[in-house]
């Protein structure tokens, strides 16, 4: 499944809006993913990594409280740490259908009241995948030697590589420490109300590996 949808972006002659158009297709069985264990091993085996962002920008842009206009870029990804829950159900029910998930249509569920640690466990899944969405946003924009080419069609990457062409960095990409620490600080105060202290160590190394 994984290689036919990296050959789907790539076939394209834009693969930036061919991966945009599948991504739209696959948000809606994204969200009726019972189980955190399932949607991450869909999203941790991509082999498109300009996919995968496109799917987790739909993913943390549909739970924004304030949906924001910015380009997929650093800034926009810590405006997701503060505007973004992504608090994905827990569910009971389990769908029986023999079809492969992707092919079935959005079921009905049940979902797992909602008690200390199941909340912790959402916004551990949370900063789980922004920062997958951190590196795969890395991996397409600065990955050598394609740096920002993944983007490109791919009968022209062979020349831009061999042209040694830099990435076309966006204004939104120029953040510094303090953005970082602010966002972060903002972060930590919305998790103290929800989690009260100490956060669990899940919860802080993963915050830390997004810092």
């Amino acid at each position: 499944l994984q290689r036919m949808l990296s050959i789907a972006v790539e076939v394209d002659k834009s693969p930036k809006c061919s991966s945009c158009k599948i991504a739209d297709v696959m948000f809606p069985f994204i969200l009726n993913i019972p189980l955190r264990s399932q949607r991450e091993a869909l999203l941790n085996t991509m082999d498109s990594q300009l996919l995968r962002c496109k799917l987790l920008e739909q993913l943390f842009q549909h739970s924004c409280d304030l949906p924001t206009t910015l380009p997929l870029s650093l800034a926009k990804i810590l405006y997701f740490l503060n505007h973004s829950s992504v608090l994905l159900p827990y569910q009971v029910h389990y769908p029986t259908s023999p079809l492969p998930f992707l092919l079935r249509k959005p079921f009905i569920t049940t979902t797992v009241s909602q008690d200390e640690t199941a909340t912790w466990q959402r916004w551990d899944e949370m900063l789980q995948y922004l920062n997958l969405l951190l590196m795969s946003y890395q991996n397409v924009i600065l990955a050598f030697p394609l740096a920002d080419h993944l983007q490109s069609p791919f009968n022209d990457r062979m020349d831009l590589i061999i042209q040694k062409v830099k990435p076309r960095l966006q204004a939104d990409d120029d953040i510094n420490h303090l953005d970082v620490q602010l966002k972060i600080e903002n972060f930590i105060s919305q998790m103290q109300q929800v989690l009260g202290q100490p956060f669990p160590l899940q919860i802080t190394e993963k915050l830390h590996l997004l810092q």
